[in-house]
C-alpha cells in the first residue's frame, strides 16, 4: 500500500508540474509583443520629418501604436503609402542616411503582413450601393412632399426586377438616359407643384364609358349611397 500511495503522490506531483508548466507557456504565449525594431527604424528614419510638430504629407509615425497597425481605419491608408515608399526606395530623401536594403525589406514585410492580417479577419465590404427611388416609390414621394397625385407611368419607363422585386439597390441602376427622364419629369412636376405663369389654361376631357349602367355606386371614389355619375382625379 505504501508503493501504491507513493506512486499516487508521484503522479498528483507531476500532473501539478505539468499545469505550471503549461501555465507558464500560456502566460509567456500572451504576452504583448515587442516592436522595438519597427519603433527604433521610424524613429532614426522617418520621424525626424514625419512627426507631431512638422507633420511631413500631412501625417506623422511619431505617435503610432504599431500594435494598431491595419486596425485604426484612419491609419490604414497611411502605412500603405509608407510600404510604397519603403518598396520604391523613396524614403528617406536622397542624401539622408539610408537603412540597408533588407532592413528595407524587412519593415516592408512586416507592414504588409500585418495590414493583410487585418484585412482577412475583418474583410471590408465597401460603401453601400447609392439606391435610387423606383417608380411606385417616386410617385408616393412626389405625393408626400409636393400633396401632387401623378401618374409616374406617364413620367419614367419600367423598373428593372431581380427575383421578383424591383426595389433591389444593385438591380437599380441609373442609366444617361433614364436620369433624363428623370431631369424631365422633375422640370414637369415641379411647375405643377409651384405653378408656372407662363402656362395657359387647359382642358382636359372625361369620358363616361356606355357600358356601365348608372344605377348604383359607380368607382370606389365615390360616397356610400350614390347612385350614377362618375368620379375621377384630376
Amino acid at each position: 500500500f505504501r508503493e501504491i500511495y507513493d506512486l499516487q503522490r508521484c503522479l498528483t506531483f507531476s500532473v501539478m508540474l505539468l499545469g505550471l508548466a503549461t501555465g507558464f507557456s500560456l502566460h509567456a504565449a500572451e504576452a504583448p509583443a515587442s516592436f522595438e525594431w519597427q519603433r527604433a527604424f521610424l524613429d532614426q528614419y522617418c520621424v525626424a520629418c514625419h512627426n507631431d510638430v512638422t507633420r511631413t504629407a500631412n501625417f506623422t509615425l511619431q505617435t503610432v501604436a504599431l500594435d494598431q497597425v491595419g486596425h485604426r481605419t484612419d491609419e490604414v491608408g497611411v502605412w500603405e503609402r509608407v510600404v510604397l515608399k519603403l518598396r520604391a526606395r523613396e524614403m528617406p530623401p536622397p542624401g539622408l542616411p539610408r537603412p540597408e536594403p533588407l532592413t528595407y525589406d524587412r519593415l516592408a514585410s512586416w507592414l504588409e503582413v500585418s495590414l493583410d492580417e487585418v484585412a482577412e479577419a475583418s474583410p471590408n465590404p465597401g460603401r453601400p450601393v447609392i439606391q435610387r427611388l423606383n417608380r411606385a416609390e417616386y410617385t408616393n414621394a412626389i405625393r408626400d412632399l409636393l400633396a401632387l397625385e401623378i401618374d409616374g407611368r406617364e413620367y419614367l419607363p419600367p423598373d428593372d426586377s431581380g427575383y421578383g422585386f424591383d426595389n433591389i439597390g444593385d438591380v437599380l441602376t441609373l442609366s444617361p438616359s433614364l436620369l433624363e427622364r428623370y431631369m424631365i419629369a422633375a422640370a414637369k412636376i415641379s411647375q405643377l407643384a409651384v405653378g408656372d405663369p407662363n402656362l395657359r389654361p387647359t382642358l382636359q376631357t372625361y369620358e363616361m364609358r356606355p357600358t356601365m349602367i348608372q344605377q348604383g355606386r359607380m368607382n370606389e371614389e365615390q360616397p356610400f349611397g350614390t347612385r350614377g355619375g362618375e368620379s375621377v382625379r384630376h
